[in-house]
C-alpha cells in the first residue's frame, strides 16, 4: 500500500463518520505518524490505529505525543491537559506587563508550556511549578530537560492550595481549570479523554480562580503580576475575585476570536 492509498481510505474513514474536513484530518494522521511513501505493514497498522482513536474523539497531541505552543513544541501524554492556542495569550500579557521578571511561578503547570516559553523568553529568571498529577510533573520536567532548562526549575508535585514555596515571585501565571461541572457545551471529546482536574472547577468553574487569586497574592512580591487565563463571561466575576483579594491595575486581554481570555494584576503595594 502507499502512503496516497492510504491517505484514500483514511479520508473514507473520516468521511463515514461524518468528520468535517476528513482529507484535513487524514492528512494529519499520516503527517505525524511520520509515513514514508511506501510505509510497512507495522506502518499501516499505526494509521490505522490512530484512525480509530481519533474516530473516539482522542486529541492528536497524545497519539503523537506532542503539540506546538507559542513557540516551541511540548511532549503530552494522556492526563496532561493539550495546551490551546489561546493559552499563549498569557505569556503575550506577562511579557507585556512584567518582561523583567527574575521569579515566577506556574500554577497548575500541566505540561509546562506556559512557564517554560517563559524561561525561554527569559534568560536570567527562575521557575517554580507546582500540580496535583504526578503525571503533569513528570511531563514539566522531560520538557524542561528537553529544552535544557531543568537547572532554572523546580517542580513540586501536590495542590496549588497547600503550596508553601518559601520565596516570593515576580510573576505568577496559571491556567486555572474555569468550566462549570456540568456545563453541557465542552465537547464529549474533551470530557472523556483530557483530565477532568485540568478542566472543571466547582459548581460556577471559579473555585479555583477564587483560591489560586489568594494564594498568587500571598506569594508575589509587592507590585508583583499575577496572569490568569479565565472563561467566557466571567471577566465581572474575576475582576471582582481580584479586586477583592486585593490587586490593582487589572486589565483583560482578548483572544483573537474576541473573546474575554486573561485576566491580569498588579499585587498593590
Amino acid at each position: 500500500m502507499t502512503l496516497q492509498e492510504l491517505e484514500v481510505e483514511l479520508t473514507e474513514g473520516f468521511r463515514a463518520r461524518g468528520v468535517d474536513q476528513p482529507g484535513l484530518e487524514a492528512r494529519f494522521i499520516l503527517r505525524e505518524a511520520g509515513l514514508p511513501a511506501n510505509p510497512d505493514v507495522h506502518q499501516v497498522a499505526k494509521a490505522r490505529h490512530w484512525l480509530k482513536e481519533r474516530l473516539d474523539g482522542v486529541p492528536l497531541a497524545y497519539l503523537c505525543g506532542k503539540k506546538g505552543f507559542y513557540k516551541s513544541e511540548f511532549f503530552v501524554e494522556k492526563g496532561v491537559l493539550v495546551p490551546r492556542p489561546e493559552t499563549e495569550h498569557v505569556i503575550e500579557t506577562a511579557l507585556k506587563r512584567q518582561k523583567g521578571a527574575r521569579r515566577i511561578a506556574d500554577l497548575g503547570c500541566g505540561s509546562g508550556c506556559i512557564g517554560l516559553s517563559l524561561l525561554l523568553e527569559m534568560p536570567t529568571a527562575r521557575l517554580w511549578a507546582v500540580d496535583r498529577s504526578a503525571k503533569a510533573c513528570e511531563v514539566t520536567m522531560r520538557n524542561a530537560r528537553f529544552f535544557k532548562l531543568e537547572d532554572r526549575v523546580e517542580v513540586k508535585h501536590g495542590p496549588v492550595q497547600s503550596w508553601t514555596p518559601g520565596v516570593q515571585f515576580n510573576l505568577i501565571v496559571a491556567n486555572p481549570p474555569y468550566i462549570a461541572e456540568g456545563d453541557p457545551r465542552v465537547q464529549m471529546s474533551v470530557v472523556k479523554h483530557e483530565p477532568a482536574e485540568a478542566l472543571f472547577s466547582g459548581p460556577d468553574g471559579l473555585a479555583a480562580i477564587r483560591s489560586w487569586s489568594s494564594i498568587a497574592k500571598r506569594n508575589l512580591t509587592d507590585g508583583g503580576l499575577f496572569v490568569c487565563e479565565i472563561g467566557t463571561g466571567q471577566r465581572e466575576a474575576v475582576h471582582d475575585i481580584l479586586d477583592k483579594a486585593g490587586f490593582r491595575d487589572i486589565e483583560l486581554q482578548k483572544d483573537l476570536a474576541g473573546h474575554d481570555r486573561v485576566m491580569s494584576a498588579v499585587k498593590a503595594e
